[in-house]
């Protein structure tokens, strides 16, 4: 398989399963997208803390955001070939991204250090690892639609998921005690 070819799977895959993460949690996506140019450049763009006002509880969107930063990285555990330079700028954005939901936390009075976050990014751990055993054929068909359509629009990302994500209780996923 060309590099190009197989980079641009490895990125698809962990930005969908970061996308069907978003979707199930109720984070509106805007773009998603394996095309970079010079107009545009690969990543998923994702307002999570936009929704705060719409969760009334800041750990449950705290808890979700973790996992829709983090299940990228989960499934990016699988790959057996080396990461691709695109992957790589992703998992520095995660990193960043991680980051940024700590200091959120603590902006918002959450807890009173970054150090003390480290039981929203458990919980978001926890929830990713599950969702991807939950919705990995979903994942795995939002990677073959990323791969071959390269950028989709917010609200054509949010058809196709509700065309093709089966239903869903993500509370009882919230809940379940297992991985």
């Amino acid at each position: 398989m060309p590099e190009n070819i197989a980079s641009q799977q490895q990125s698809a895959k962990h930005l969908a399963a970061r996308a069907v993460m978003a979707y199930r949690a109720g984070f509106p996506i805007t773009l998603l997208s394996v095309a970079s140019s010079s107009e545009r450049t690969s990543g998923i763009v994702c307002d999570w803390k936009g929704q705060r006002d719409s969760f009334h509880s800041d750990a449950k969107l705290l808890g979700r955001a973790f996992a829709f930063i983090y299940i990228g990285s989960i499934v990016d555990q699988g790959i057996s070939d080396p990461i691709s330079d695109e992957l790589h700028k992703e998992l520095i954005s995660d990193m960043s991204s991680a980051l940024e939901a700590r200091q959120t936390a603590v902006d918002w009075g959450v807890v009173a250090s970054v150090t003390d976050t480290n039981p929203f990014a458990h919980t978001g751990y926890k929830l990713a690892f599950r969702l991807l055993r939950t919705d990995q054929p979903l994942i795995e068909a939002l990677t073959r639609e990323l791969t071959s359509q390269r950028t989709i629009e917010g609200d054509a990302l949010r058809k196709w998921l509700e065309d093709n994500a089966g239903p869903f209780n993500f509370e009882e996923l919230e809940a379940s005690t297992t991985y």
